[in-house]
């Protein structure tokens, strides 16, 4: 009985693992941020598209998220993970050396 109690728990949490990705999360549309998981739990406020979050795990369709220092809830359809950017390195110009210009002063005009 302990075997198959702890082979359910341990298929249980690897069922659990794939689905509790946290990282940053960008919102896609506007979105209710609720205080809990579901329709049925009051929206705080509105998460504006375009808006990054980071999502502390997932219940059903619904994400743990924190954004502005508050922890909610936001349905998981309207998150989609940042796309990943090359880093932008600066590569510094190369210095070239440009000997001095020979600089004479113009010959003296005659008096004459």
């Amino acid at each position: 009985m302990k075997s198959k109690l702890a082979t359910l728990v341990a298929v249980a949490l690897l069922a659990g693992a794939g689905s509790a990705i946290a990282g940053p999360r960008i919102v896609t549309d506007l979105a209710a941020f609720r205080s809990g998981p579901g329709v049925t739990f009051m929206p705080i406020l509105a998460i504006p598209p375009k808006t990054v979050v980071e999502v502390r795990g997932h219940i059903g369709g619904w994400s743990r998220v924190v954004y502005a220092g508050n922890v909610g809830f936001v349905a998981s359809s309207l998150l989609a993970r940042p796309a990943i950017v090359a880093p932008v390195v600066a590569v510094p110009a190369p210095v070239v050396a440009v000997p001095a210009a020979i600089v004479t002063a113009p010959a003296p005009a005659p008096l004459f």
